[in-house]
């Protein structure tokens, strides 16, 4: 083959490739769990934000309906892809929001036990008692 042979050969396979890639998009943006997908996926960008357990019910019943509503036509790869992806994607939000939700609970502890020290009655220990003051420290810490 010439240089110019080449050259039209592999243009004519990276058309063929973008055609196939737009097809594949077009496959999947039109299937029955695009839309929980995109949700899936918003979710786990969301969660800076406290997650509430109705989001997460409401997205497992949109995947059941959604796999009852998948149609003859459809293609069981495409299909256990998406599922399977939508899947992923929701454990990959609550793996997410764990550690966020101990971090969370550590914060709130942590507030709780400094107002308590701030209340009116209560008098700080005495500044000359080091091993009160680092017994009250490792009280502190230990939660």
């Amino acid at each position: 083959m010439d240089m110019e042979s080449e050259r039209l050969h592999s243009a004519e396979n990276s058309e063929q490739g973008l055609e196939k890639d737009d097809v594949l998009k077009r496959r999947i943006s039109s299937h029955p769990l695009y839309e929980l997908l995109v949700q899936a996926h918003l979710q786990c960008l969301k969660v800076g934000e406290i997650s509430d357990l109705e989001r997460a019910l409401e997205m497992d019943q949109k995947l059941i309906m959604n796999r009852q509503s998948l149609d003859v036509f459809s293609e069981p790869e495409l299909d256990l892809f998406m599922e399977a992806y939508c899947k992923a994607l929701g454990k990959l939000k609550v793996d997410m929001e764990e550690p966020q939700q101990k971090v969370m609970a550590f914060i709130n502890n942590m507030h709780s036990q400094l107002k308590e020290l701030t209340l009116p009655g209560h008098h700080p220990p005495a500044a000359s008692s080091p091993t009160t003051s680092s017994a009250h420290c490792n009280i502190l810490q230990s939660d």
